[in-house]
């Protein structure tokens, strides 16, 4: 049996719950523009903005973990999206520097408390034979966020950029959606009853039995995002200034490589239910690092254009794949809050990353600063041989109901 009779209702609930995701980080990014000249920032400080959110993302990654695991999974994704419309409607009534930083963490903390209910869920509801491609088709909804943020910002950006943010706010009615849809996973106990199981703490995932997995699953997370922002983020600047792709060529780049990203979330999906989790991943990771190196070595800058879908068919392929490895690593009862911290201390990485390959990159070129990315990718590969294969062992146990 491929799952709980209630499964698919899950999977397209996940799906439209996660693209907020990417919604949130891509509308922040353009109008970036707009914000530098309204408030009268540096482009340090515009930058901070975003380690606002990230830091936001990381607490939100335990807070509604912990929520997740004492009060229902269903009831922190709800919480999340709702929390997540208000922080994206409230740019109406923030006019400073230090308002926005306030509301960007605001934000942040609900970006942060979706990925960990989704991908616990998922494994909820999909038999392990079927879940890696279950938790990749709803991760690849990250790639749907950012192209639907990029269409509202074509529309509305030049003159109602509020509009932009406030087209987030979509995610209340699709809370209330997610409250239907999904089955409730963990009753309330009656007035007065007494609960049933131990109430998880925020040290559960630190016991001598877990921390280790826990460590290596962040150092991963890690290397994966700090990966995907490192190349996101640099190669169209690579492609315009060291490889002469024109600025006007380059806004389809985006589109291009958005679709390599959505299909390679489908095609390692599927190879993590034939040949397993971690030689997916380790597969996904070998990709980002060869295809990576091309930048660095083909100067044809049409070709590079076009190679991009095959940077994207790899860049999101092991995040699509964590979302069921990271289930099968923790026991069930952590699934969201050990999965949510996990993910969410790897935007560490996220951080890092940019930062570190444009200074090398002011120094020694883009050319350089990409070959560290590919470096990292390979750093990867071998960070993965610290956790277990899971999928062998979960396939042997019934699915959950």
């Amino acid at each position: 049996m491929s799952g709980s009779p209630q499964r698919w209702r899950v999977l397209w609930a996940t799906f439209a719950a996660y693209l907020f995701d990417s919604y949130d980080l891509t509308v922040l990014a353009l109008a970036m523009p707009v914000l530098l000249k309204l408030l009268g920032m540096s482009l340090p400080e515009a930058g901070l903005l975003g380690s606002a959110t990230a830091l936001g993302a990381m607490a939100g990654g335990v807070v509604f973990g912990l929520i997740a695991e004492n009060r229902g999974r269903r009831f922190a994704l709800v919480l999340a999206l709702l929390w997540l419309g208000v922080g994206m409607a409230a740019v109406y009534l923030v006019h400073t520097w230090a308002h926005w930083m306030a509301l960007r963490f605001f934000t942040g903390l609900a970006i942060g408390g979706v990925w960990g209910p989704c991908a616990a869920l998922i494994a909820q509801h999909w038999s392990a034979e079927h879940r890696g491609r279950a938790a990749s088709f709803v991760f690849s909804s990250f790639a749907i966020g950012a192209a639907v943020a990029a269409a509202v910002g074509r529309s509305v950006l030049e003159t109602h950029w509020e509009w932009l943010f406030l087209a987030g706010a979509v995610s209340i009615p699709a809370a209330v959606l997610a409250w239907h849809l999904i089955p409730a996973d963990r009753p309330a106990p009656a007035p007065g009853a007494a609960r049933t199981a131990p109430r998880v703490g925020i040290g559960a995932i630190f016991t001598r039995e877990v921390a280790p997995v826990t460590l290596a699953a962040t150092l991963v997370s890690i290397v994966n995002l700090a990966g995907y922002w490192g190349a996101a983020f640099w190669i169209p600047t690579f492609l315009t200034k060291e490889r002469g792709v024109s600025l006007t060529t380059m806004l389809g780049f985006s589109f291009v490589m958005y679709l390599g990203m959505f299909l390679g979330f489908q095609f390692f999906g599927w190879l993590a239910d034939t040949v397993g989790r971690r030689k997916s991943m380790m597969a996904a990771f070998a990709l980002c690092a060869v295809a990576i190196g091309v930048y660095i070595v083909v100067l044809d800058p049409m070709f590079l254009f076009w190679w991009g879908a095959v940077v994207g068919f790899g860049l999101c392929g092991a995040g699509g794949i964590l979302g069921a490895y990271y289930a099968e690593l923790f026991p069930e009862h952590l699934r969201a809050y050990a999965g949510g911290f996990c993910w969410n201390m790897g935007r560490v990485g996220a951080m890092a990353a940019p930062y570190t390959i444009g200074w090398i990159g002011k120094s020694y070129g883009l050319q350089s600063g990409l070959a560290v990315t590919c470096v990292v990718y390979v750093v990867g590969v071998l960070m993965l041989f610290l956790l277990p294969e899971t999928f062998q062992r979960e396939a042997r146990r019934p699915a959950a109901a």
